[in-house]
């Protein structure tokens, strides 16, 4: 099984968070890349909810430890 742990960036000029897999012999790998929400919180709560969620729920499923670790 791969082990590898995650690199999470935020890119300020296109509003992107992108997710990079990196592996334990130092190689990177892009996971995804997704636009982030409304700047305007408040107005789009659960918009912001949602991508959160899935954001981490994401991460947890793509995770060999997190999936070990949950029996998943």
């Amino acid at each position: 099984m791969l082990n590898y742990n995650h690199f999470v960036k935020i890119d300020e000029k296109s509003r992107r968070l992108v997710i990079y897999r990196i592996y334990g012999d130092g190689r990177k790998e892009l996971f995804t890349e997704i636009e982030l929400p409304s700047a305007i919180i408040e107005e789009r709560e659960d918009e912001f909810r949602e991508f959160a969620r899935l954001l981490g729920e994401n991460l947890l499923t793509d995770s060999p430890v997190a999936r070990k670790l949950l029996d998943l």
